[in-house]
């Protein structure tokens, strides 16, 4: 059951992320909506990574974890409007505007929080 459940769990992550997109599509506004459905988009993604990692351990290595919380602060901002993408370099305009890459960078950070 524990093996089935290591398996199941992304999975689950997935449909709920799904499932809170279509249930703040129906509830907020037009512009509320693009907001909370990047945060959505963003802490499902971050999840899915989370739970793909099979050492959910507690480890000691607090720096990589601040680093990884930077970073997803910083796609948090810029996914949110708060910091406009014209302040950062011609590379990171490419990852903020193609979202297969950025996806990508998402679930990497939620995987290596907890390798």
């Amino acid at each position: 059951m524990n093996k089935l459940m290591k398996y199941l769990n992304p999975l689950l992550i997935l449909i709920a992320t799904v499932l809170a997109l279509v249930v703040s599509n129906m509830i907020f506004t037009q512009h509320i909506n693009v907001v909370i459905n990047n945060l959505i988009t963003i802490i499902g993604l971050f999840m899915f990574g989370m739970f793909l990692s099979y050492r959910r351990k507690h480890n000691r290595s607090w720096v990589k974890k601040v680093i990884i919380s930077l970073i997803m602060f910083v796609i948090v901002l810029v996914h949110v409007n708060v910091i406009q993408t014209n302040a950062f370099p011609r590379f990171m305009d490419v990852l903020f505007k193609n979202s297969a890459i950025l996806y990508s960078i998402i679930i990497y950070c939620g995987w290596a929080f907890f390798e």
